[in-house]
């Protein structure tokens, strides 16, 4: 979903965002005359949702930290509040397939397989900062899930470029187009 349109470098909402009430208050409530701090919830709110912002790459309990950090620079003290995690409901709501969801499920379940991996120990005498011996993990059990880690990126790869096309297609109708004869 377009929330912003880059013209001459500067970010301007989308004609359909303001017709958003969520979107809309964010916008409203910026009365200076660039609107910079409207611009900057909104690209939080774009960057913190959108299932294809750049910023996804980061786990979910650092993506909001690394955004502020990159995209809200008027407002150094900046947190949400009620207006932009509004407006982040709402946009999660808009982007929303059946689809998107269980890849979304697929993808917290990576996280999960990514913790797992980081916390293998084959180092029988590790132990936790209280003295506590750390499990060892079994080196064949470790072995088998790396095998089998290309073939679930390879069906991820494959399930995010289905998302993708279905996304796009959600887009053209919003925009004004019509679904095919073969489109969902």
């Amino acid at each position: 979903m377009g929330l912003l349109i880059i013209k001459n470098n500067v970010p301007k909402p989308s004609p359909e965002t303001l017709t958003i009430p969520e979107f809309r208050a964010l916008w409203s409530r910026d009365n200076h005359k660039h609107k910079t701090a409207a611009v900057e919830d909104i690209s939080y709110v774009y960057h913190m949702m959108d299932w294809q912002s750049p910023y996804r790459a980061y786990p979910p309990e650092e993506r909001g930290a690394v955004i502020i950090k990159d995209i809200i620079v008027t407002r150094p003290r900046w947190k949400e509040d009620a207006l932009v995690k509004a407006a982040m409901v709402k946009y999660d709501e808009m982007q929303m397939t059946l689809s998107l969801r269980f890849l979304q499920s697929i993808q917290e379940a990576m996280e999960e397989m990514i913790k797992y991996f980081n916390n293998v120990n084959f180092d029988p005498d590790k132990k936790t900062d209280d003295g506590k011996r750390v499990p060892v993990s079994k080196i064949t059990d470790v072995m088998a899930s790396v095998t089998k880690a290309a073939t679930v990126l390879r069906t991820i790869k494959e399930l995010t470029d289905r998302v993708k096309a279905e996304q796009d297609t959600v887009e053209n109708i919003r925009g004004g187009g019509s679904a095919g004869l073969f489109e969902d």
